[in-house]
């Protein structure tokens, strides 16, 4: 006879959130079905299994981001869809969720910028994650020759497809160098690649956008009507665009932590990096 799992009697030693996180989002930006906000505002994230730290050693699993959303799933299970995740949301759940099962300190080596010492830190993740506030500037009308343009944040789903599609081209790029091919053949192959890394930055401005309002109120909203836009506007639009979106999101990472060198007492900032190999390992 087949115990029932929901009888069993190790239930009550089963994992228990060990954080719970305010997004900085505070839910915005996900789509309908993505996500379970609790009525507390805050999502329980639990350590993680030890399937998912063998899913982040799988090197197949690793480069389709797949044993990223599994472990995100798994940790984190008001999160239905986690490619549905915006960016702005991304890395306060990692670190919560190395938090959870590493606990708040992580130790890190850096070279210090002016005397080239080697450094060991240890980062408080805890102090890290209390510094990420709401994200309000996402929501901040911006007017560009006549245009007002409504931003949003990449989702996870945006950026592993961006980071596959790069990781592909350098590989390709670096094969093509490396092959006998004719140098026409050669030039034309350098040439579809760039291309295509022109076509990524392109799609990459357009999931930033979630409309465009004319002088006349008309709103545009389709990605094809946005890319159109983009590959036909005024270089000097574009730019303006380009740069506003940059300072958006620049203004909404978390990449760095000041830290003070051992040997010279300079201070400098320590680039936080959230991957698989140097924050899960």
């Amino acid at each position: 006879m087949t115990t029932s799992i929901q009888n069993n009697p190790l239930a009550k030693h089963f994992r228990q959130p060990a954080i719970y996180l305010k997004l900085p989002s505070n839910g915005k930006y996900w789509p309908d079905g993505a996500l379970e906000m609790p009525v507390t505002g805050e999502i329980p994230v639990y350590s993680m299994t030890i399937k998912d730290e063998l899913l982040l050693r799988t090197p197949d699993a690793l480069m389709n981001g797949a044993s990223m959303a599994e472990m995100i799933t798994s940790c984190c299970p008001s999160i239905k869809d986690p490619w549905s995740i915006p960016l702005i949301d991304l890395d306060p759940i990692f670190i919560a969720i190395r938090i959870a099962s590493y606990g708040g300190d992580m130790d890190m080596i850096s070279s210090c910028p002016h005397c080239q010492v080697n450094n060991e830190h240890t980062v408080g993740l805890n102090k890290v994650l209390e510094s990420v506030n709401i994200v309000k500037n996402y929501d901040q009308t911006t007017y560009i020759d006549g245009l007002t343009f409504e931003l949003k944040p990449q989702t996870f789903k945006d950026l592993n497809r961006a980071d596959m599609i790069t990781f592909e081209q350098r590989k390709l790029l670096e094969a093509i160098e490396a092959s006998d091919l004719e140098e026409t053949e050669k030039k034309q192959r350098f040439l579809d690649s760039f291309t295509r890394l022109t076509d990524l930055n392109l799609d990459t401005i357009v999931s930033c956008i979630s409309g465009i309002t004319t002088e006349t109120g008309e709103r545009v909203s389709n990605p094809e009507l946005l890319r159109d836009f983009l590959k036909n506007c005024d270089r000097k639009v574009f730019d303006n665009i380009k740069t506003t979106i940059t300072e958006v999101v620049g203004a909404n990472k978390i990449d760095t932590v000041p830290v003070e060198c051992t040997e010279c007492k300079q201070p400098y900032t320590l680039t936080l990096e959230f991957n698989q190999s140097n924050f899960f390992g």
